[in-house]
C-alpha cells in the first residue's frame, strides 16, 4: 500500500470543500427551498429533483457559478409557485431567494480543520497552485476573502476539470506530471480527472461533497493516498 508520495515538486490545490466549507451553504439554501416546496404540496425529493433539472440546464448553458445557481433556484421557485397557484406569494419568496444567493456569494470563510496550521508550511515547501473550477470572479473573490491568496504561487480558475486542463497547467508552469500532486475532496474532478492526466493525488474526503462530484475513485493509474483531514497532507508528500 502506498503511504507516501515522494519526489514532489508542486501541488495543485482545490479550494471549495478542501480548504473551506462550500457545499453546506448550498444545501442550506436547498433546505429552505424544500420548505417552500412543502407549502406547495411537494415532497422534498420532488423539489430537489426540480432544482436539479434546472441546474442541469444552466450548468450546460452558463457553466458553474453563483449566477448559474441563482437562476436555477429562482426558476425552481417560480415553478413551485405557479404549479401550486401561489403566484401571490411568489414575490416574497423571490426576494428571499435573492437573499440566499447574496449570502452564498458573501458568507465568511469557514476553514476546514487543520488548514490554517498546515497551508503556510505546505506552500513554503512546495510550489502550490490553486486549481478550482467555476466562474473566475466568484472563485477569485473567495481567494481574496480568505486573505491567504499570497501564500500560493498562482490561482487558476477553469470551467471544468478534465485531463486536458491538468496537462495544460503542467505545461504552463513547466511541471512534469510525475512531480506534481493534486489535492482535493472531489473524487470526480480532483482525483479521477487528475489521475487520467498522470498526476498522483491526495484525497481529503468531505462528508457533504456535491453529489455531482461523487463517484468511485479509479483503482488504476497513479497512486491516490486518502487522508482523514487536511493536516495530514504533509505526512504523505515529500520532496525527497
Amino acid at each position: 500500500m502506498i503511504h507516501l508520495h515522494r519526489n514532489v515538486r508542486a501541488v495543485f490545490m482545490d479550494i471549495d470543500d478542501t480548504l473551506w466549507e462550500n457545499n453546506i451553504f448550498f444545501l442550506a439554501s436547498l433546505k429552505w427551498l424544500c420548505g417552500i416546496g412543502r407549502e406547495c404540496g411537494h415532497t422534498d425529493r420532488a423539489t430537489e429533483r426540480l432544482l436539479n433539472q434546472w441546474e442541469n440546464f444552466n450548468i450546460h448553458a452558463k457553466g458553474f457559478g453563483y449566477n448559474s445557481y441563482e437562476h436555477s433556484l429562482l426558476m425552481a421557485l417560480r415553478m413551485l409557485a405557479v404549479r401550486a397557484g401561489r403566484e401571490n406569494d411568489h414575490a416574497g419568496w423571490h426576494s428571499q431567494g435573492l437573499r440566499w444567493t447574496r449570502f452564498l456569494r458573501n458568507h465568511p470563510i469557514t476553514w476546514m480543520p487543520g488548514v490554517l496550521e498546515t497551508l503556510p508550511v505546505l506552500t513554503q515547501n512546495f510550489k502550490t497552485i490553486i486549481v478550482t473550477k467555476g466562474n473566475w470572479l466568484d472563485q477569485i473573490a473567495k481567494v481574496h476573502r480568505s486573505k491567504l491568496g499570497h501564500l500560493f504561487h498562482a490561482a487558476e480558475v477553469v470551467p471544468h476539470k478534465y485531463p486536458g486542463c491538468y496537462l495544460g497547467l503542467l505545461s504552463k508552469y513547466n511541471l512534469r506530471a510525475e512531480e506534481t500532486v493534486m489535492v482535493g475532496n472531489s473524487p470526480r474532478s480532483d482525483i479521477n480527472m487528475a489521475k487520467r492526466a498522470g498526476l498522483r493525488t491526495v484525497y481529503v474526503p468531505h462528508p457533504k461533497t456535491w453529489f455531482r462530484e461523487v463517484e468511485p475513485i479509479r483503482p488504476d493509474g497513479p497512486a491516490t493516498i486518502e487522508v482523514p483531514s487536511f493536516d495530514r497532507i504533509l505526512s504523505v508528500i515529500s520532496a525527497d
